[in-house]
């Protein structure tokens, strides 16, 4: 055989049909998970009712698992052990939500003073800026509004204002002789759903609990028997994300409203309790929860208050909290992250609350995080992996070649660095230059690539060289 001949065969490799036949396979994989996702979805958006106490039941399990197995090694018989924990978290929840009503019934009744006392803050401050910009044009215009209110409200009242020429038809009202029972019905069936929702949500979560195993292995018979090592990795990593999640999250919430309502209570701001547990809940939201939290405890400083220091001392509260919980306490007690981007978080938030509510928008990061799981342990559904996950998705040189691509060395030398922060120059040219370099190669010797490309590649890598030496 030739010379030319032998370049010929090593130039076709043998493999490029299997490579195209894989990409096919996993082009129609891709699709077909697409449409199952969206299936999913328009199943889940129609059967809200029962799936989220479903989901809610669930992910409560995920989260009392740790305790009934914390319970299990210290010799308490299961059915006590899962009776306990579950008794314990809904009285928890039960005092809960009675500490808000009584809270909330209480601002209630002080609602017109606040009131009266914004108003005339709010007049004060545009007084005080009249004939000056937006405050004198929006003066103007909140008077020019109520006085148009008012004198609708007259006219309504007054027999003078209407035409005398037009005569009114008489008024007739329709008086049904309603059923005592149907109207019984009418007032406790809006106040039965809640409780049955909680009554069915406590009864799912105990025989979760204790049929956690045989769940297991149903589930495992079902989807994953013939890869036991794979469904075992994903059933473990999904419990131990979510149940982390959910009582680390549970634990530094606790440790951020304990200050704030201790705070609010000092600075004098009524009902410090309630803003305090609103802010505990409110932080499982993801990034906007604690701004929420904070915007109403901030217009009942504006509203008791004859000045603005009260409101500077209560944002400067919120704001010190934050950034100790940020940077000292959810570093400290995360530990490992729950494998989501930035990004991920806030489209999950969004998907979720348009799905389910308020109730999904809570709920998004953990039932979130179970997606990733399942897609980075199955195969099929690996795309939300690559979508959701905060785990690389292009190797160092075949990131760096891509940006050579692209004409960029700049963001190549960025990466660089990071990578030049804990390895030697030498290393980072033995195992992400030199690969991205035969990557190149491989397809310049397929033809795939243009001069135009080629030229762009080189002078890259040169200014990439240029770079590197410099910094290091």
């Amino acid at each position: 055989m030739s010379s030319a001949e032998l370049s010929k065969t090593t130039k076709a490799p043998t493999g490029e049909p299997y490579r195209l036949a894989e990409g096919e396979l996993r082009s129609k994989l891709s699709g077909s998970t697409i449409l199952i996702l969206i299936g999913v979805a328009v199943i889940l958006r129609l059967g809200q009712e029962i799936f989220v106490p479903l989901a809610l039941s669930l992910l409560l399990s995920f989260t009392l698992a740790p305790i009934v197995s914390f319970l299990r090694k210290r010799s308490v018989p299961k059915i006590a052990a899962v009776l306990l924990a579950v008794v314990s978290a809904f009285c928890a929840i039960a005092v809960f939500s009675i500490v808000v009503a009584t809270q909330v019934t209480n601002l209630a009744e002080n609602i017109p003073t606040y009131q009266r006392n914004l108003v005339d803050k709010v007049h004060s401050l545009a007084q005080a800026g009249a004939g000056n910009g937006v405050l004198d044009h929006l003066s103007r215009a909140v008077e020019r509004v109520g006085a148009e209110i008012q004198t609708r409200a007259i006219e309504s009242k007054s027999p003078t204002a209407q035409t005398p020429t037009i005569r009114e038809p008489m008024p007739v009202e329709i008086v049904t002789r309603s059923d005592p029972i149907q109207t019984l019905g009418n007032l406790l069936l809006p106040l039965i759903s809640p409780f049955a929702t909680a009554g069915l949500v406590v009864v799912l979560v105990i025989f979760m609990l204790l049929e956690r195993e045989d769940l297991r292995d149903r589930f495992i018979r079902l989807v994953g028997l013939g890869d036991l090592h794979r469904t075992t990795a994903a059933l473990q990593d999904a419990g131990k994300r979510v149940g982390r999640y959910l009582l680390m999250q549970l634990v530094v919430n606790t440790l951020y409203a304990v200050p704030i309502s201790m705070g609010l209570w000092a600075l004098g701001i009524p009902n410090a309790i309630l803003w305090g547990l609103l802010t505990l809940v409110l932080r499982f939201v993801p990034y906007i929860g604690a701004i929420i939290g904070m915007i109403l405890p901030l217009f009942l400083a504006l509203a008791i208050a004859p000045g603005w220091s009260l409101v500077v001392w209560v944002g400067a509260l919120y704001l010190t909290t934050e950034l100790i919980s940020n940077n000292v306490l959810e570093p400290w007690l995360y530990g490992a992250n729950t494998g989501l981007s930035p990004l991920a978080i806030i489209i999950s938030a969004i998907f979720w609350s348009w799905l389910w509510g308020p109730l999904g928008l809570m709920l998004s990061t953990p039932l979130t995080v179970c997606l990733v799981v399942l897609g980075r342990h199955v195969p099929q559904f690996g795309v939300l992996d690559v979508l959701l996950g905060n785990e690389p998705v292009l190797e160092p040189h075949e990131k760096l070649y891509q940006r050579l691509l692209a004409g960029d060395p700049n963001e190549a030398s960025d990466n660089a660095e990071e990578f030049l922060q804990e390895e030697y120059l030498v290393d980072y040219y033995d195992n992400v230059g030199l690969p991205a370099l035969l990557l190149g190669e491989t397809d310049r010797q397929r033809g795939v690539l243009s001069e135009n490309q080629i030229i762009l590649v080189a002078s890259s890598s040169l200014s990439l060289v240029e770079n590197l030496s410099d910094i290091a």
